[in-house]
């Protein structure tokens, strides 16, 4: 026979459970709820906030909306302009175009690809790229160096092409080759990946930023395909390496 303790703790349990959704659903739905937006599952994504738990869930969804997608690269004062969709096969086009040439601070040489693309690629250098290069380098990067979004073509191995299409192939990925510096200085992947000790703190701060906000991140440590660039991406699976 179940103790009359054990039956008023687990009444107590859960009226603490009950209470305690009652209030979260509470600080969720009221009106003028005192929990800020970025905290709230509910609120569209805010692209400035600091990242925490909801980012990526906020963001896919306004992936998923263009012109969700457009205003949140618009808050982070990123230079663009919509492009028409590209259609060239059933699996090559680009599905809500855009062209980008400036992203929050530092410039970018044209680059046409998905808004979705585009929107990671921006918080990344927002919230990932700029305070690694102030806190390791000690000054901003003006430029980020990019080798293409968009190319139709399968996924390439160590042991040649495989049979699946590479995310290329709907501009659902970008590989990032290098950065130029406030100073001017240029520093790339494949000369600078194990470079000085600053210079490898900072490759690998933003390595590890870059799986914040893309499903796949790939750096020089993945395979010798990837020693000159990091290839980011929001496909099916999740690898950061």
């Amino acid at each position: 026979m179940v103790s009359r303790i054990v039956i008023r703790t687990a009444v107590i349990i859960l009226s603490l459970c009950a209470g305690f959704a009652v209030l979260v659903a509470g600080l969720i739905f009221m009106p003028g709820s005192p929990l800020p937006d970025r905290w709230n599952p509910r609120k569209p994504l805010m692209a400035t906030a600091k990242y925490n738990y909801l980012t990526p869930s906020k963001l896919r969804f306004a992936i998923n909306d263009f012109n969700s997608c457009q205003q949140a690269l618009t808050d982070l004062g990123v230079k663009f302009k919509t492009l028409p969709d590209k259609n060239v096969s059933a699996q090559c086009h680009i599905v809500n175009q855009v062209q980008i040439t400036k992203l929050s601070q530092a410039t970018i040489s044209p680059l046409k690809t998905t808004c979705g693309t585009a929107l990671r690629l921006a918080m990344w250098e927002y919230h990932a790229v700029q305070p690694a290069a102030l806190e390791t380098l000690g000054q901003l990067v003006t430029k980020i160096s990019q080798i293409g979004s968009y190319n139709c073509r399968a996924i390439r191995t160590v042991n040649g092409s495989a049979n699946r299409m590479s995310e290329h192939a709907t501009a659902n990925a970008v590989d990032i080759s290098g950065f130029q510096l406030a100073s001017g200085k240029r520093i790339s992947l494949l000369e600078n990946w194990n470079g000085s000790d600053a210079e490898q703190s900072f490759m690998r701060e933003i390595r590890n930023g870059g799986c914040d906000f893309f499903r796949i991140t790939l750096s020089p440590e993945y395979n010798a395909l990837h020693a000159d660039h990091f290839h980011f991406d929001q496909g099916r699976w999740t690898t950061c390496r």
